[in-house]
């Protein structure tokens, strides 16, 4: 019959740990809450939870991962500017290995979130923080993890999108530059101009 409370606590059929399983429950909710309750939460709210979400991505399988990212793309869609300010802290290239193959994974999370994001943030708070921004970019383009420097390639291409000319891609080297000019010129956003 159904499983009732007495029921195992074993890895479910995703192979989740029932800590993982409920952390997953979790995340479900509060990505569920950030869509549709999202006017409500006050900058020091949307940091906890941006803090929460980002803790979460810390040695978590996939599933988990994916959901904290939702998340936080649900919570930066309904309140953007306190989201990007939240988020800049995690996307630092403080102590960051470029020699480590491993994703980091509250780095590689917010690359994926700033993705969704640039085009909402105001021109103040992105020029504002676009020259740290390009000092991590610089880096995590060159990082071993093809996942990390696939992220750091998509922010640049939708940053292209928000800035045009006035992003400036020096210090990339030339390979790079043609490889975000290449995404630029595939995305969905060139091809309907």
């Amino acid at each position: 019959g159904p499983a009732g409370p007495g029921a195992s606590a074993g890895p479910s059929r995703k192979g989740m740990s029932p800590r993982h399983q409920m952390q997953h429950i979790f995340l479900q909710g509060v990505r569920s809450l950030v869509q549709f309750v999202p006017a409500r939460l006050e900058v020091g709210e949307v940091r906890r939870i941006v803090d929460s979400l980002m803790e979460c991505t810390r040695d978590a399988p996939f599933e988990i991962v994916h959901t904290a990212e939702r998340a936080l793309q649900n919570l930066s869609s309904s309140n953007p500017e306190a989201s990007f300010g939240c988020l800049l802290p995690y996307a630092r290239a403080d102590g960051l290995d470029l020699n480590d193959a491993a994703n980091p994974p509250a780095l590689l999370s917010a690359l994926r979130t700033l993705r969704c994001l640039v085009d909402r943030v105001s021109g103040d708070a992105l020029g504002a923080a676009l020259p740290s921004l390009m000092s991590l970019f610089r880096g995590t383009v060159c990082h071993r993890s093809v996942d990390v420097r696939k992220a750091t390639v998509f922010v640049l291409v939708e940053l292209h999108f928000v800035l045009g000319d006035g992003l400036d891609l020096d210090g990339l080297s030339d390979c790079h530059r043609r490889l975000v000019d290449m995404y630029v010129d595939r995305h969905p956003k060139r091809v309907r101009q």
